[in-house]
Formats: structure tokens, C-alpha cells, sequence
């Protein structure tokens, strides 16, 4: 969801980024993307690590989050997002969301975009042991649709999540935001395309 249909993790990033310096410690992109698409506890453990121990993590957090409600913790749709899920929608297609993040920051950020209920179901990285790059997610999304791998195709924006969900047997669309997938991504998934829009003008 982060990255692929909102154009979040660029804002997130550098609230991060200029929150930590707020506090004296430099803090980058590479660190950031370390983390994307990773399930909060894994992630959590992954920046406090970085920051040098849970007091700069909560600072850091708490200047993060200051810094997002000042726009309601809200983010643009990506280019393309949009006109993909109407076209679905109108071909009788069901859309799903599996994210690693919390269940509440995946309702109120789709729901703040208007597109919440395109989706017929959401799993959160909340409901499963082991998240992201482990499959556990995709294959309870799947089990939720009622559907076989072979039936579904996953659109991922990042590395651990495309992993995940060729781990589970699914047809994965790469679409990049932050960073470019290695080469086991590109070997194995589907494609790799620009943009939803790309996506969308080639079907």
C-alpha cells in the first residue's frame, strides 16, 4: 500500500530523516529503505538499532509524528492508482490489500484517499506470525479471496514485499518507488513497470 498506492514512504522518509537531525543524529535514505515493506516489530527493532537505542527511536518518533499530523497523517495517491482500481472495478475484478502496516494506518490512509472501498478485503501484517519477505501474509490474503495463487496478480513497490509474494506463489508486478529491485526480484517476478499508469496503458 505504502509506496505503491499512496505516495507515502518519500514523506515518511524524510520526516524521519529531518526529525532525527533535530535531535543531532544524521540519519539516511539507505538506513530508511533498510526498512520498507517490513512488519512493524521487525522494523521497530530494525531503527532503534540504527539510531542507537529505543530513547532516540521514541524521539524520533514523536518528532515523526508531529511533523505528519500536520497534514492528518495524510498522502497523495501514486499516479495511476486510481484509474487502475475504476478499471478493475468496472471489469468485475477484486482488488485486495495485504501491508505490513497496522489495520487502522491501512483503513485511514485508503479511506483518506477515497479508495478504501475498492477493496474487498485487507490484511494488515498484524494477523500473521512472520511478516514480510516471508509469504505468510500473501498466503492468508489469498485464503481470504477464496482464490488460488495461480488466479492472482500482486503489484509490489518493495524488494521484501515482491519476495514475499513470489515466496507464495504469486504472478508479482514490481512497480519501484524508493529503490530498484535486485536482481532475484527481476529474475522471478512478472515484470517491473514505471508507474500503475504504465500498467494500466499496456493492458
Amino acid at each position: 500500500m505504502d509506496g505503491l498506492l499512496i505516495d507515502s514512504e518519500r514523506i515518511i522518509m524524510q520526516a524521519c530523516i529531518a526529525a532525527a537531525r533535530e535531535i543531532g543524529i544524521t540519519y539516511i535514505q539507505a538506513q530508511y529503505t533498510e526498512l520498507i515493506g517490513r512488519a512493524g516489530p521487525d522494523s521497530t527493532c530494525r531503527m532503534i538499532a540504527q539510531l542507537g537505542g529505543e530513547e532516540n527511536f521514541n524521539r524520533v518518533m514523536q518528532g515523526l509524528d508531529a511533523r505528519l499530523a500536520e497534514h492528518n497523517h495524510t498522502f497523495p495517491l501514486k499516479a495511476g492508482a486510481l484509474d487502475l482500481l475504476n478499471h478493475y472495478q468496472v471489469n468485475n475484478i477484486i482488488c485486495s490489500v495485504a501491508s505490513s502496516s497496522p489495520t487502522h494506518h491501512i483503513t485511514h490512509r485508503l479511506s483518506q484517499v477515497g479508495v478504501l472501498d475498492f477493496f474487498s478485503h485487507i490484511t494488515s501484517g498484524q494477523e500473521v506470525t512472520h511478516g514480510k519477505p516471508n509469504p505468510d501474509i500473501y498466503l492468508l490474503a489469498v485464503k481470504k479471496l477464496g482464490l488460488d495463487a495461480a488466479e492472482c496478480i500482486v503489484f509490489e513497490d518493495s524488494e521484501t514485499g515482491a519476495c514475499a509474494a513470489i515466496a507464495a506463489g504469486l504472478k508479482v508486478v514490481v512497480v519501484p518507488d524508493l529503490l530498484q529491485p535486485g536482481e532475484y526480484v527481476k529474475e522471478n517476478c512478472h515484470q517491473v513497470v514505471e508507474s500503475l499508469q504504465d500498467w494500466l496503458n499496456h493492458l
